[in-house]
């Protein structure tokens, strides 16, 4: 049988040794430690599950503790430790650490997650583990109801960009919010509660803003949503008539204006040629 690093792989206990055991393949021997065992008497020619990992120093080792997450399944982790110079370490349900490296962080600390943020990472494998933070492509994970509108989730900061934060629900949705819909500085792993104030083929988009604030401003968070989601520009303005207004915002005339009124006062928008437009920040 041959060896698969960084996932469970049934093996056939060869012999005891003082401490611990020798667990054997078609690629050769692999060392089981005493403390990994599960305190089993093992016995030789017993098949055991075994997760293969590189210990402390670089050894391919085995492990009969169950990984929160293995190469083929990543997950959510737990942030365990923070070593400035290094990065951040997570715990993965085995003794070893999984570390992202801080060169896979962002350079201003303050954005670096904290011991016990959670973030939704996969393993590389190379002459040791490292941790990755986990592309939307490499989220395996599929929800099984949609988001409601107005309706405020939990989430964590996945990822973050110059146009604002993607956020990750534990179900599996992500929320996009443009740096103009939240104002403290967001770390990876964060958990935050995020309003959901629009939908379309492109995704959800979200509100980190104070609730008063949000409450206020529903109509207005909708249009800039719409207009992050479209490259930043819309055919309608107040100029525009309630029927074309209703079809894109289901909102009357005169919320409309008073919506854009109060982003155009806040200069996240501005109107050229005919065009309502996003102002880049």
């Amino acid at each position: 049988m041959s060896l698969n690093i960084g996932e469970v792989n049934n093996l056939v206990v060869n012999r005891k040794t003082d401490i611990g055991y020798m667990l054997d393949s078609d690629e050769g021997e692999v060392f089981l430690h005493n403390n990994e065992s599960l305190h089993e008497d093992l016995k030789p020619g017993q098949a055991v599950e075994a997760f293969l990992y590189f210990d402390q120093k670089a050894r391919l080792a085995a492990t009969l503790k169950k990984p929160y997450i293995t190469v083929s399944q990543p997950g959510f982790l737990t942030i365990s430790d923070v070593h400035e110079s290094l990065g951040v370490f997570l715990d993965m349900g085995i003794a070893k650490e999984l570390l992202l490296s801080a060169d896979d962080l962002p350079f201003n600390k303050e954005e670096w997650p904290r011991v016990g943020d959670i973030l939704f990472v996969s393993i590389k494998v190379k002459s040791k583990f490292v941790a990755k933070i986990a592309s939307k492509e490499e989220v395996n994970l599929k929800p099984e109801e949609p988001l409601n509108l107005k309706d405020k989730v939990l989430a964590r900061v996945q990822r973050i960009g110059k146009e604002g934060v993607n956020l990750l629900t534990p179900d599996g949705h992500w929320i996009f919010v443009h740096h103009s819909l939240y104002r403290e500085t967001l770390r990876y792993g964060q958990e935050v509660s995020v309003k959901v104030v629009y939908h379309s083929d492109k995704g959800y988009t979200g509100s980190l803003a104070p609730q008063k604030e949000v409450a206020r401003f529903d109509d207005a968070n909708i249009i800039l949503s719409y207009l992050i989601r479209n490259q930043g520009e819309m055919k309608l303005t107040a100029n525009s008539t309630p029927e074309e207004i209703l079809e894109v915002f289901n909102m009357s005339k005169k919320a409309f204006k008073r919506a854009i009124g109060n982003l155009y006062r806040e200069r996240k928008i501005d109107f050229v040629d005919d065009k309502t437009v996003l102002v880049k920040q």
